[in-house]
């Protein structure tokens, strides 16, 4: 009776291995046909790499055309659009992914900012808006500050930018992000402040140097800045940043300047 349980449980050890067998090959085959689409947004990826950005767009479209795609895909897509600088079918990618994840937040957040590119603000900060708390970090946020701060919502973008900041302490970008905010309404306590800290700071870039003379530009105090510009920066750059800055001042609404200070970033 013993060696009768015995060889039944061994029978069994083996039919349940050949079963697992089964399985995993059938595993294996279904893993291999999910994941034609990642196979093929990685090959695109490598050769946008290499700068053919032609040959990857036409890649992350078969990608998206894939039954197995997900939503990844699209936004990869909607990404490498946007980087070619098509922002029309980058939206079209883009509302690809959430035709099947209506929520999907980097959709969302490439969504908004193709709408900006496209001349669309306002539907744009709203996909922006939409996004941000589902992706939650320092950079969506920023995003939709900056698309705030163009479109004359200084307070919101004041808002959304210290949030952003409260995310990632120390960002340069947000800090100069949230001067700008401030100096398009003339509020020099939180604007100054703010680029006296981005100028100091070991990390400056000479992008962020470029917007503290901006910044100096917009509250009136030029001369401040030419007594002592940013380090990196020619006198004749400084002279041009201060002069643009004059002229979006002179503008008689906030929405005016940030029009304006919008197309001079553009």
């Amino acid at each position: 009776m013993r060696m009768r349980i015995v060889f039944m449980a061994v029978v069994a050890t083996v039919a349940l291995s050949s079963c697992q067998t089964a399985k995993t090959e059938k595993d294996a085959e279904a893993q291999s046909a999910s994941t034609q689409s990642d196979r093929l947004l990685k090959l695109a990826a490598d050769i946008e790499a290499r700068g053919e950005s032609g040959t990857a767009i036409a890649l992350y479209q078969r990608a998206t055309a894939m039954p197995d795609a997900k939503p990844v895909a699209f936004v990869k897509a909607g990404e490498a659009y946007m980087r070619a600088g098509y922002p029309a079918e980058a939206q079209k990618a883009y509302r690809g992914a959430l035709a099947k994840a209506p929520n999907d937040g980097p959709a969302l957040l490439g969504l908004g900012s193709a709408m900006i590119d496209s001349g669309d603000v306002e539907a744009g900060i709203r996909a922006l808006a939409q996004a941000a708390p589902i992706v939650n970090t320092s950079r969506a946020y920023n995003r939709l500050g900056v698309a705030q701060i163009f479109a004359g919502q200084v307070e919101e973008a004041q808002a959304t930018l210290a949030h952003a900041l409260t995310l990632e302490p120390g960002d340069l970008d947000i800090q100069t992000n949230m001067a700008l905010a401030a100096a398009l309404e003339g509020n020099s306590a939180t604007a100054l402040p703010l680029v006296q800290r981005v100028a100091s700071a070991p990390g400056a870039q000479l992008h962020h140097k470029r917007n503290v003379v901006v910044v100096y530009g917009l509250l009136g105090q030029a001369e401040q800045v030419r007594a002592a510009p940013p380090t990196g920066l020619t006198t004749k750059e400084v002279n041009t940043l201060l002069a643009n800055a004059k002229s979006i001042r002179g503008k008689a609404t906030i929405k005016a300047r940030a029009k304006a200070l919008g197309s001079i970033s553009a």
